[in-house]
């Protein structure tokens, strides 16, 4: 992972957080948490629920405003909703030409806060497509991003594409690697690269 790009796309949403007095957070196309400000921020690095609000404005590339929680079509279908602690919320996709790449989202998780939101909705809707589109370089930055164990997964795949899977092939991968055969298993099994490169 790029450091600075994910302390811009952090500091962003603490800036819009502390101006707004709402909670902030940002979901990547992965439906992984990459940044988020209050409760939020102990969760970066986690996947959010595939049936979310977040899940639908990534699938339609359309923002929307939840302010009926418990009548909300949407957060029916949401795995969380029965401790779900949102009683508002206004997100937004953040694209790239052609792909929908992420959500931002402004939450409220009182009643006072969910009022000023919602006092404000189109303003506020406004504001964070605008932000969307600032935030759509770093996101792409951050999704091009290879992180250490991309690059090992694909440095791995290459020597079997080249040598092999065979027992011998895969002596020689470790050797080339530089580390035990044991060691080279257990990454196959924990990238699962036999399903990448269709062997069995």
């Amino acid at each position: 992972m790029k450091i600075g790009v994910n302390d811009y796309i952090q500091n962003m949403c603490d800036n819009i957080s502390k101006v707004l007095d709402v909670e902030v957070t940002l979901v990547d196309k992965n439906l992984k948490r990459i940044a988020g400000t209050g409760s939020y921020f102990s969760k970066i690095g986690e996947s959010i629920d595939e049936n979310s609000i977040y899940s639908e404005v990534l699938r339609t590339g359309e923002s929307y405003i939840m302010h009926e929680k418990y009548s909300n079509e949407k957060c029916k279908k949401c795995n969380k909703k029965d401790y779900c602690e949102e009683v508002a919320d206004i997100c937004s996709p953040i694209k790239t030409e052609d792909e929908v790449i992420g959500v931002i989202g402004l939450v409220a998780f009182s009643e006072e806060q969910k009022e000023n939101m919602l006092s404000k909705k189109d303003e506020l809707m406004s504001f964070i497509e605008n932000i969307g589109k600032l935030l759509s370089i770093q996101m792409q930055e951050y999704s091009e991003v290879k992180t250490f164990e991309n690059l090992e997964k694909e440095e791995i795949v290459k020597a079997i594409k080249k040598y092999g899977s065979t027992t011998e092939g895969m002596k020689k991968i470790a050797d080339a690697l530089n580390i035990g055969i044991a060691t080279l298993y257990r990454k196959v099994k924990k990238y699962k690269i036999k399903d990448d490169i269709g062997t069995n």
